[in-house]
């Protein structure tokens, strides 16, 4: 039994079974590190330059790295810009940074040593005050005003879309705002703790924006036919939360719920990233209706053994392999035993995509080369 890229997702992500091999999920390479200027010279990207043309609008999409990792699926949609915010010069305080207007995160471009490529750092939250937020929102529109209404969402776009890519792929629809992500990046974690005791509802009304303007999006990919949604939201730090539990079940497990239940009431299925140990929030999570975990970074302290053997009848994992210490620090035999660590971990009776647990940073050229031949490797290789 031979399944295509779709059925295998399903399946997996269902938890409908074992399917004919362990599927694969890989963020890819960050675009200005060392290791990608490498890749894009390597012998092995020429042979994997693969584009598709959406036979109703014509665009051209080029999955080559998409090829050369040979993912099931991939975070990928044909839709654009979801929301029509552009980042803005920041206060004169934070000279030559840049703000977005919906969050309060404040960057600045800044050239990274080894490439000499533009990165955006992160500096700063700038929403540290209702009075801030509201002037801001005022002036440039509250989240969920600024969706871009002129994207289309057509089911022929999505349909064409799924087609051209079908014999290398099933894509990903993604949510435009990481909700627990933004809080804290926008208002630094210290203010927001600070008003989730002293003034919750000023959180509580940013975190429905928030969740508002994702299930918007939520609605709008239902109605193009969409399936399943990815929303990345980090929540961990290595070895913790980035806050307690309780306010984790005050604050914003309510809103990942809504988000949650308009996918399900859609017949939609909803994968969430979340760098950072999360262990102790993921079953809150599973209970609220999350159907994937994905990143599961064991240098934070992820166990994937214990919450497969705990919680792999509810919930299908993504990823997994150590990409922090093993793949930047390791031999090519360390990473193939932690493919097969993996692998053996959490595929025994399905609901596991194998895939690094985050993107490639400055590997060894090596190492990349190790990865992908371990999983083809091991991919069929049940435990």
């Amino acid at each position: 039994m031979v399944l295509s890229k779709r059925e295998r997702v399903f399946r997996t992500l269902e938890l409908d079974g074992e399917p004919d091999m362990v599927p694969i999920y890989c963020s890819g390479f960050e675009q200005t590190s060392v290791i990608y200027q490498e890749y894009l010279k390597s012998k092995e990207k020429e042979e994997s330059v693969t584009w598709v043309r959406h036979k109703f609008t014509k665009v051209k999409y080029f999955i080559t790295e998409q090829r050369f990792w040979n993912v099931d699926t991939f975070c990928m949609d044909p839709f654009g810009s979801k929301l029509k915010y552009r980042h803005k010069k920041a206060p004169p305080e934070y000279p030559n940074c840049q703000i977005n207007p919906i969050n309060g995160k404040m960057y600045k471009i800044v050239k990274q040593i080894e490439t000499g490529l533009d990165y955006s750092w992160y500096i700063d939250g700038y929403f540290t005050s209702s009075e801030i937020v509201h002037s801001y929102w005022d002036r440039y529109g509250k989240p969920s005003e600024q969706i871009n209404n002129r994207i289309n969402y057509s089911p022929q776009i999505w349909e064409g879309f799924v087609e051209a890519l079908s014999p290398y792929l099933y894509p990903l629809a993604t949510l435009p705002i990481a909700p627990h992500e933004a809080l804290f990046e926008g208002m630094t974690i210290t203010r927001a703790a600070y008003y989730m005791r002293k003034k919750p509802e000023f959180i509580h009304e940013i975190m429905t924006e928030y969740a508002k303007t994702n299930i918007e999006i939520v609605k709008r990919l239902g109605e193009a036919g969409v399936e399943i949604v990815f929303m990345f939201d980090d929540l961990g730090y290595k070895g913790r939360s980035i806050f307690s539990i309780e306010k984790f079940k005050e604050f914003i497990l309510p809103y990942y719920q809504k988000i949650y239940d308009s996918c399900k009431k859609r017949g939609m299925l909803i994968i969430q990233h979340s760098c950072g140990y999360i262990d102790k929030l993921l079953p809150h999570m599973v209970d609220a209706g999350l159907n994937a975990i994905e990143a599961l970074e064991p240098a934070a302290g992820v166990n994937l053994a214990h919450l497969k053997e705990t919680l792999g009848d509810r919930i299908c994992f993504i990823g997994g392999i150590d990409a922090s210490n093993i793949l930047n620090f390791g031999t090519p035999q360390d990473v193939e035993e932690e493919v097969k660590r993996c692998i053996q971990a959490a595929s025994s009776g399905g609901g596991y995509f194998v895939g690094p647990s985050h993107n490639i940073l400055n590997v060894p050229w090596e190492n990349v080369l190790a990865l992908r031949a371990s999983i083809e490797k091991y991919r069929k290789c049940y435990s």
